[in-house]
């Protein structure tokens, strides 16, 4: 890159979680803040940001419409190249047909008309080349201006060499400067003064005639016209350094007013993400109307996470004394059949699961039970979204481990015949151990695929809506592919240290199901293979996804090293055709 260029913005993290974690950075296991969201309606469980003012969300919306400087210096150098082209077209129709009635030198006219008419081929070639801003290339200002110098030589030679004329290398080398990187201002400013030193010094010397419309040679003599031409050769110097200079300081702006947006808008996007979380942390702690007391083969001890249905407690196995994380409805919900059904069908679920990346079953009470209970291992480190309030992004390495362990998780879960439909980064744990692993928590909306449908849930969509998958937004029959759409929604997260999706509720899931997000190389230094394989997870349609959570991790590897396959990118590339990035 270009070393007067905008870096790419890599923005600085928020240090210090905005949410308080679990007692002793343990898991909670308590119930997701997932939305149900009906066909006309959104019910958030307790915990959820319903009430989030649209002030916030519609700012952490609106800042990242904003250009990017890359974006903004293309666009300006784009433009500035159609005005070059179209206002030095007509200044060579003009000289095409005023020359012949113009009382100048024969010989030069000759020049200056070949001038002209080759003048006329190359703004028309580059007016054709840069009919939109898509079909630009930096590339063609670098040719324009090569070839310039030699037609500004016979322009000079023909109107005169210490004439008014001069003041249009002026413009060049300034417009140049501004709008255009290094490498084109350079070419600029030699082709400027090469016409002028060589002619001017040739002239001054006697050796060639001047025969310009103004000659002023035999007035100003050689030693006047040498004056002349440094003078001017250094004017064209001092303008070159003055406007190189304010384009460094526009692009400086640019790159922090960028810098700034960005900021915020990663700060935004931490507020939706932790506000769940701070409610339900706020919620729990101290002692419960359990503490103390036996549930099975635990004793209860205080309160660790509060949610809708339920709440959980740390626990301790009455004879072996293992930590425990015990979740057990409220007992004003048991009358409430709907509630009880889906725990109970929680319990089913996370005890049929064996997996080391899914979190381990201690003990089950089901409906026989004076109180269902679900007893689960107790986890020491922190969950997913605690990881990303400290950190604004994961290094590469760490995303592949996260896709790759929490696939494992899911393909065990599929194997199971279970879909999670929540996958998101509160229920992504990663352990103290070493090394790390990831479990996956709360499986409270799970569908079981062999029965059919959603069972209490048949017809809407249960989920996150920031992390949910077109198909279960729609309120469709979901499989495999749904968490695994879940799971690249983390990555890029991750990733880029932005949600592809922001806000809450309704507007949001209008995004997920028409829109995709933010192209993420744009987001962070990342390769273009990356944009590639982001567009195939991120697919509004399941069968254009990677259909297995092999296929998901080997392509995210492949794809940060710049090696993704060509059908995986041309799959992209379709997709992409139909629904195209979100400007940045």
């Amino acid at each position: 890159m270009d070393p007067d260029e905008p870096p790419t913005v890599a923005e600085p993290p928020p240090r210090g979680g905005l949410a308080p974690r679990s007692p002793g950075g343990s898991s909670t296991g308590a119930d997701s803040t997932s939305a149900t969201v009906a066909s006309k309606s959104t019910t958030l469980a307790a915990g959820s940001t319903l009430g989030l003012s649209d002030g916030i969300a519609g700012a952490a919306t609106s800042t990242l419409d904003l250009p990017k400087p890359e974006t903004v210096l293309r666009r300006s150098a784009y433009e500035q190249t159609r005005r070059t082209a179209a206002s030095g077209l007509l200044f060579n129709l003009v000289g095409l047909a005023t020359a012949p009635i113009v009382d100048g030198d024969p010989q030069a006219e000759q020049v200056f008309l070949a001038a002209m008419a080759i003048g006329v081929l190359y703004n028309a070639w580059l007016l054709l080349k840069c009919r939109s801003e898509a079909t630009f290339r930096q590339r063609y200002a670098v040719i324009y201006f090569s070839v310039a110098p030699f037609t500004n030589t016979a322009v000079i030679y023909y109107l005169g060499v210490f004439g008014p004329v001069l003041a249009m290398f002026v413009f060049n080398v300034y417009t140049a400067c501004i709008a255009y990187q290094r490498r084109v201002a350079q070419i600029t400013l030699a082709g400027a003064i090469a016409p002028v030193a060589v002619l001017g010094t040739l002239m001054a010397t006697g050796a060639l005639r001047d025969p310009g419309l103004i000659a002023v040679t035999p007035a100003a003599g050689p030693v006047g016209c040498s004056i002349i031409v440094v003078a001017f050769v250094a004017f064209l110097v001092l303008t070159y350094a003055q406007a190189r200079k304010t384009r460094e300081l526009m692009v400086a702006s640019l790159v922090e007013r960028d810098a700034a947006v960005r900021l915020a808008s990663h700060r935004e996007a931490l507020v939706l993400e932790a506000r769940q979380d701070l409610d339900r942390a706020l919620s729990a702690g101290g002692l419960g109307r359990f503490s103390d007391r036996t549930l099975g083969s635990f004793k209860l001890g205080a309160v660790i996470g509060r949610g809708a249905m339920g709440e959980v407690y740390e626990a301790h196995h009455v004879t072996t004394g293992e930590p425990a994380a015990v979740k057990m409805l409220l007992p004003e919900v048991l009358n409430r059949p709907a509630y009880v059904h889906r725990f109970l069908r929680e319990v089913r679920i996370a005890a049929s699961l064996d997996a080391p990346n899914v979190v381990r079953v201690l003990e089950v009470g089901d409906e026989t039970s004076a109180m269902p209970y679900l007893a689960m291992e107790r986890l020491s480190g922190q969950d997913l979204a605690s990881v990303l309030r400290g950190e604004a992004r994961l290094p590469a390495s760490d995303v592949v481990e996260l896709v790759r362990q929490v696939g494992r998780g899911l393909a065990a879960a599929s194997a199971a015949g279970i879909v999670h439909r929540d996958l998101k980064p509160q229920n992504l744990f990663r352990t103290d151990a070493a090394p790390p692993v990831w479990k996956i928590l709360d499986f409270g909306v799970s569908k079981l695929v062999h029965t059919g449908g959603g069972g209490i849930t048949r017809g809407e969509a249960i989920g996150t809506p920031r992390y949910m998958a077109p198909e279960q937004a729609r309120g469709e029959d979901v499989d495999l592919r749904a968490d695994l759409y879940s799971l690249g929604v983390i990555a890029y997260r991750a990733l880029t240290g932005h949600p592809p999706f922001k806000g809450e509720d309704l507007p949001v899931l209008v995004e997920v199901l028409t829109r995709m997000p933010i192209r993420p190389s744009s987001l962070a230094d990342l390769h273009p293979h990356v944009d590639a394989f982001f567009a195939v997870a991120l697919a509004k349609r399941p069968e254009e996804r990677f259909q297995t959570p092999e296929a998901l991790v080997d392509a995210l590897e492949a794809a940060l090293r710049g090696e993704l396959g060509r059908p995986e990118r041309e799959r992209a590339a379709v997709v992409t055709a139909v629904t195209p990035w979100r400007r940045a």
